[in-house]
């Protein structure tokens, strides 16, 4: 009876302590989390790597914010193929949840797409490091751009690329007209569960693409629907869809579990090599 006593005594002493260190061990997360958004982007790493350890989940999409290259698997102004077609895009894009976590030149890449989408930027840096990026050879090519939301944000979004592609690349044609935009629709990055959304088609090709060589322009990839969606429309218009570019491409965050696998491993791996 003593024997048993004293094992409920001792399982009933280990689970306090076990609850008492978790506490602690969440609010220095919460005191880590709260002083790395305050710091300078080195001490903001370090500190974000200490509540990301005490398993703090903000501090872990801090932590990817930080350091996109260690869970992207695509990189800015490399070729990958995704939905059967080549792509580039020009840099990361974090939506406005994120905010908080980003540093001076991730706000103002940010800032720069928004200003994109609503025409006050003509994006022509952009266009011409993805086209490069994508080794055009100076072959012909035939730019679509991806229809948006209503016909009004469309034409201002991508007239100033339409003017630039007219007027100053001769391999190239511009198909802005090609697209009739013929009513509103929700748009699709901002829609709450995305990944999940039907597309609703708002738009029809009227013009004659029939045998040219395709690259579609648009401003954000995220699922990568929208763009194949598109092709598959063109391809029915007698197209050829043989690559796409993005201004930005979201960040896509992976579980908080992988987050902290990482940054311990990475901590374990300092101690024992210095």
């Amino acid at each position: 009876m003593y024997e048993r006593l004293a094992f409920i005594i001792l399982v009933s002493f280990i689970c306090v302590l076990w609850c008492i260190i978790g506490y602690w061990r969440r609010k220095a997360g919460e005191t880590a989390f709260i002083a790395a958004q305050k710091e300078k982007e080195e001490e903001r790493d370090r500190l974000c790597r200490l509540a990301v350890m005490a398993g703090h989940r903000e501090a872990c999409r801090m932590f990817c914010v930080l350091h996109p290259d260690l869970f992207e698997k695509r990189a800015p102004l490399k070729i990958f193929e995704s939905h059967g077609i080549r792509m580039t895009f020009y840099g990361h894009y974090y939506p406005s949840r994120y905010k908080a976590f980003l540093n001076d030149e991730q706000q103002a890449f940010c800032q720069s797409i928004y200003k994109f989408k609503e025409g006050e930027i003509h994006g022509i840096e952009f266009f011409k490091a993805c086209m490069n990026a994508i080794q055009t050879d100076g072959k012909p090519y035939h730019i679509m751009f991806m229809p948006c939301s209503d016909e009004f944000k469309y034409i201002q979004r991508f007239k100033r690329l339409n003017w630039y592609i007219n007027t100053r690349c001769t391999n190239l044609t511009s198909g802005l007209f090609d697209v009739d935009v013929f009513g509103p629709r929700e748009s699709l990055h901002e829609a709450k569960d995305h990944r999940n959304r039907i597309l609703k088609r708002n738009y029809r090709i009227t013009g004659d693409i029939k045998g040219y060589d395709i690259i579609i322009v648009d401003d954000v990839l995220t699922t990568g629907q929208s763009v194949t969606d598109y092709k598959k429309e063109i391809e029915k218009c007698g197209g050829k869809v043989v690559a796409a570019i993005f201004y930005g491409k979201t960040v896509t965050l992976p579980h908080p579990l992988i987050v902290r696998a990482k940054v311990w491993v990475d901590y374990i791996t300092r101690r024992l090599h210095p």
